[in-house]
C-alpha cells in the first residue's frame, strides 16, 4: 500500500512538473538583400523584450538560429547597418515544427555608415519589390487562422478588397469584376494552369486548391496594374512560392478533416548538408466515403501529391525540384424513373474529370557583386473531360458535351536581376513557351429543342508563346520612387503580337502616409479550343476564330495608404479599367468577358467588344498583436460591357458591392497552449442573371433566358458569416491543432441560376442553402 502510495505521489508530482515545465523551439533562417538575394553577414536578430535578451548575429553566409525559444508568440526585430530595419510581430512558435524565415532587408537610398534606419511594420507589404499598387502579401498562418479559408489558398484571398468572395460550392476568384479565367496562376516563378481540383467546371475555380498551407511559404497576390514580369494576365495574378523543408532535422505532420487526409514529411536529404526535401500526400474525404458507401454520387472525388526538393550548393547556385499533382472526378446518375425527378436537375448524367501535373527545375545564382541569375525548366499539363447527357421526361437520352481536352506547356524562363545601386534595380527577362493541345469536344448549345451537337473542335497540334519584360525600381530619394517597365507577348497561334508598358510611383508625402499611382496594359490569351472552333462548309470543316485577337485592358489604379500604427493601416484605392479587343459575336449579346468554361456557342468571333469596370476599394486592418486582430474591406464598383450588338449590358460579375468584417481573438491556455475564435460578416450583391423566358420555358420543360436582356436581373443581396475555433496544444516533441469551421451559419440561399420543377410545372430559382462545416486534427512531430 506504501509503495502504491509514492507511486501515485510520483505520477502527481511528474504531470504537474510535466505541464509547468517551458516548452521551447528554434527559429532559424537566413538575412538577405532584398535587391539582390545575397545573404548580409552580421545582421542582428533579436526578441525585444526578453528576458534574458534572446539574440544572435547572422554568420558570414546571412544564416542564423535563434535556440530554446519559448512557444507562442514572439516578435523579432531584424538590423544592420545601412539598411532598414525589418520587425516580425506576433510569430507563432510551435512545439511541433522548427521555424525558418526568410528575411529581406532593403538598402537605405541614403546609406549612413554606422546607423540602422528604423522602418514601420508592413505585414501586407508584398514580396515582389517591384510592386506599387493593388497587391499584398499572405501568410501561411493567416490561411490557417481566417474564418472561411478552410485551409485553402484560394478563399484566403477572397477577403482582399476587390474581390467577389468564393461560394460554398467552388473557390473561384473574381477580380473586379473580371471573369476567373483572366488570372495569371505563377507557382515557384512559373506560370501554370489553374491548380484547383476539377477547375475545369468553373473556369478556373475548383472545389479546393491542389496543395494546402504546409506546401506554402508567403505569396502575392495582385488585383490590378502589375509589375512588367506579369504576363498573359487580364485581371490578377495569384504568384504563390513552395517553403523549403527543414535541412538540419526531420518533421512529419498529419492533418485528416473534412476534405481529406494529409501526409507530410520534410527533412535533410544528408545529415550536415543544406539540401532537403518536403512533401505532402492528400486523399479525399469523400473519396473515402464513396468507396465506403457506393450507393452515394455526386460528390466529388480528389487526390493530390505536392513535393519540393531545394539543394544549395557552395559554388554553382541553388538547384530546385518540386511538382504539383492532382487528379478529380464527379459524377451522378438520375432515377431512370421521371415521378422520382423534382427539377430538371435532377435528369442530368454526368461524368466529370480533371487532372493537373506541373513541375520544375529552377536555379539560381549569385552573378558577381551585384547581380542574380533565375532560370527554370518546366512543364504543365492538364486533362479535363465532361460526358454530360439530359433526359427528357420521356426518357429520351439528349448529348449536352463530350469533352476531352488535354493541354500541355513546356517553358524556358529566366531573368537577371542587377542591383546597380542603392537606388536603382533592374530585372529582365524571357519566357519562352511550347503549347500542345489535343481536342475532341463536342457541344450541345441548345439542349432545349435540339439533339444534337453544333460546338465542334477537333484538332491537335503545337503551338508556342514568348514574352520578353524589362522593368526598373529607382528611388529618385527616400521618399519618391518610380517602378517601369515593358512586357512583350507574341502568341505563334494567331502570329500576334502585343505590347504592353507598365509604370507605377510612391511617394511617401508625410511620415506614414503614401501615394500611389499605376498604371498597366495587359493581356490574356482566350483558351485555345475557341481558337480552334469548326463550322461545317461545302468544301469541310473549317476553323472560325484562326485570327482572332488576344483581349487587352488598360488598368489605372490611385492608391492612399496610412499606417496609423506600427499594428493598424488605412489603404483606399480607386481605379478604372478598359478592356478592348474583347471577341463577341456580330449581332449578339454574346462576350467572352462573360464566359465560362462549361459554356458552348456557335458564331465567328471578331474582337469589336469593349468593356469598363470602375471601382474603389477600401481597406482598414488591424494585424494582430496583444492577442487579437481585425481587417474591414469594402469594394464598390460598376463592370460593364458591349457586346457585338453595340449595347451596353451589365457583365455576368456585375454585383456592384462586397462588404467583409473579419476578426478573432486568442487566449492562452495552461501556459503552452493557445485558443482562438475567429468569425467572418460578409454583404455580397446579388448575381446576375437573363429573366427567364416563361412560355418557352414551359412548353420545352426546361429552363430557357431571353438572352437580348441578359444580366439584366439581380439576385437578392447575401449575408454570410463564417467562423473558426482553433485550439493549439504544444508538448514537448509534437503539437496538436483542432480547428473548427462553419461556412454560411446563416443558411443563406446561394443562388445557382434557375431550374424547371416538375412537380409544380414553373420555373423556379435553383438555390443551395447549407452550412459547410471543417473539421481539422493534425499533429506535427
Amino acid at each position: 500500500m506504501e509503495k502504491q502510495f509514492l507511486l501515485l505521489i510520483f505520477v502527481l508530482v511528474f504531470r504537474l512538473f510535466s505541464f509547468a515545465q517551458e516548452i521551447t523551439q528554434t527559429i532559424k533562417g537566413k538575412v538577405y538583400d532584398s535587391e539582390m538575394e545575397m545573404g548580409l553577414p552580421g545582421a542582428t536578430i533579436v526578441i525585444p523584450g526578453s528576458d534574458p535578451l534572446i539574440g544572435v548575429t547572422t554568420d558570414s553566409e546571412g544564416y542564423f538560429r535563434l535556440e530554446k525559444v519559448p512557444v507562442g508568440r514572439v516578435d523579432l526585430q531584424i538590423s544592420f547597418i545601412g539598411y532598414e530595419s525589418y520587425f516580425v510581430s506576433e510569430l507563432l512558435v510551435s512545439s511541433g515544427k522548427e521555424i525558418n524565415l526568410n528575411i529581406p532587408l532593403k538598402e537605405s537610398v541614403e546609406y549612413l555608415d554606422e546607423v540602422v534606419i528604423k522602418a514601420d511594420i508592413q505585414k501586407e507589404k508584398p514580396l515582389n519589390s517591384m510592386a506599387t499598387v493593388s497587391a499584398r502579401t499572405f501568410t501561411v498562418e493567416q490561411a490557417q487562422r481566417f474564418a472561411g479559408g478552410m485551409d485553402d489558398p484560394s478563399r484566403l484571398v477572397s477577403s482582399t478588397a476587390g474581390v467577389t468572395p468564393s461560394t460554398v460550392e467552388n473557390n473561384e476568384i473574381i477580380i473586379r469584376g473580371n471573369a476567373a479565367k483572366g488570372i495569371l496562376w505563377r507557382l515557384e516563378g512559373v506560370e501554370i494552369p489553374a491548380p484547383n481540383h476539377l477547375a475545369g467546371m468553373f473556369s478556373g475555380g475548383g472545389i479546393i486548391t491542389m496543395f494546402n498551407s504546409n506546401m506554402l511559404a508567403n505569396s502575392d497576390f495582385f488585383t490590378g496594374a502589375f509589375p512588367a514580369e506579369y504576363g498573359n494576365a487580364l485581371s490578377g495574378v495569384f504568384d504563390i512560392n513552395l517553403r523549403n523543408g527543414n535541412q538540419d532535422k526531420r518533421e512529419y505532420a498529419l492533418q485528416a478533416g473534412s476534405y481529406g487526409i494529409d501526409l507530410a514529411a520534410e527533412g535533410p536529404i544528408k545529415k550536415g548538408k543544406q539540401a532537403s526535401y518536403l512533401i505532402n500526400y492528400r486523399y479525399s474525404t469523400f473519396g473515402i466515403l464513396k468507396s465506403l458507401l457506393p450507393q452515394v454520387t455526386g460528390l466529388p472525388d480528389f487526390t493530390d501529391l505536392s513535393f519540393k526538393v531545394n539543394i544549395p550548393t557552395s559554388k554553382a547556385g541553388t538547384f530546385s525540384l518540386w511538382s504539383i499533382n492532382g487528379m478529380g472526378k464527379i459524377d451522378f446518375e438520375p432515377q431512370k424513373n421521371p415521378e422520382e425527378w423534382t427539377t430538371n436537375y435532377d435528369a442530368y448524367n454526368y461524368d466529370i474529370h480533371y487532372d493537373l501535373t506541373a513541375s520544375g527545375l529552377n536555379h539560381r545564382i549569385i552573378v558577381g557583386k551585384k547581380s542574380y541569375l533565375f532560370s527554370s525548366l518546366s512543364f504543365s499539363a492538364s486533362r479535363y473531360t465532361n460526358n454530360n447527357s439530359y433526359l427528357r421526361s420521356n426518357l429520351d437520352e439528349v448529348p449536352v458535351s463530350d469533352q476531352n481536352e488535354v493541354n500541355s506547356r513546356l517553358s524556358l524562363s529566366s531573368y537577371l536581376n542587377h542591383k546597380f545601386n542603392s537606388r536603382h534595380t533592374n530585372r529582365t527577362g524571357i519566357v519562352l513557351s511550347r503549347l500542345a493541345f489535343n481536342y475532341d469536344v463536342k457541344g450541345n448549345s441548345d439542349v432545349a429543342n435540339s439533339n444534337t451537337y453544333d460546338f465542334l473542335v477537333n484538332d491537335k497540334g503545337l503551338s508556342a508563346s514568348a514574352q520578353l519584360y524589362s522593368q526598373s525600381k529607382y528611388f529618385i530619394n527616400e521618399k519618391l520612387n518610380v517602378n517601369a517597365g515593358l512586357h512583350l507577348l507574341y502568341f505563334a497561334f494567331n502570329k500576334k503580337f502585343t505590347a504592353e508598358p507598365r509604370v507605377g510611383f510612391n511617394w511617401n508625402f508625410a511620415p506614414a502616409h503614401t501615394f500611389s499611382l499605376g498604371y498597366g496594359r495587359h493581356s490574356r490569351i482566350e483558351p485555345l479550343r475557341i481558337y480552334l472552333m469548326e463550322t461545317e462548309t461545302p468544301g469541310g470543316m473549317e476553323e472560325l476564330n484562326k485570327d482572332l485577337r488576344i483581349t487587352k485592358a488598360h488598368h489605372f489604379v490611385l492608391g492612399y495608404d496610412w499606417n496609423i500604427s506600427n499594428n493598424t493601416h488605412l489603404k483606399i484605392e480607386p481605379y478604372y479599367q478598359l478592356l478592348f479587343d474583347v471577341p463577341v459575336i456580330v449581332d449578339s449579346s454574346f462576350s467572352m468577358i462573360n464566359y465560362k468554361s462549361e459554356m458552348f456557342f456557335t458564331g465567328q468571333l471578331v474582337n469589336d467588344g469593349t468593356g469598363r469596370n470602375v471601382g474603389v476599394d477600401i481597406t482598414f486592418e488591424r494585424f494582430l498583436n496583444k492577442g487579437y486582430y481585425y481587417m474591414l474591406t469594402a469594394s464598390a464598383f460598376d463592370s460593364k460591357y458591349v457586346g457585338g450588338d453595340g449595347i451596353e449590358r451589365n457583365t455576368r460579375y456585375n454585383q456592384n458591392f462586397v462588404f467583409n468584417l473579419l476578426g478573432g481573438k486568442e487566449w492562452q491556455v495552461r501556459q503552452n497552449n493557445i485558443f482562438s475564435l475567429n468569425g467572418k460578416f460578409t454583404v455580397l450583391g446579388g448575381q446576375r442573371y437573363a429573366p427567364v423566358d416563361v412560355e418557352s420555358s414551359n412548353t420545352s420543360q426546361f429552363v430557357i433566358y431571353d438572352n437580348s436582356r441578359i444580366y439584366e436581373e439581380q439576385a437578392p443581396t447575401n449575408y454570410y458569416i463564417d467562423i473558426s475555433l482553433n485550439y493549439r496544444i504544444n508538448r514537448q516533441k509534437c503539437a496538436h491543432t483542432i480547428i473548427l469551421q462553419a461556412k454560411n451559419l446563416l443558411m443563406q440561399k446561394e443562388f445557382l441560376g434557375h431550374a424547371y420543377n416538375y412537380k409544380t410545372n414553373t420555373v423556379e430559382p435553383y438555390e443551395l442553402a447549407i452550412i459547410f462545416p471543417y473539421l481539422s486534427y493534425k499533429i506535427e512531430f
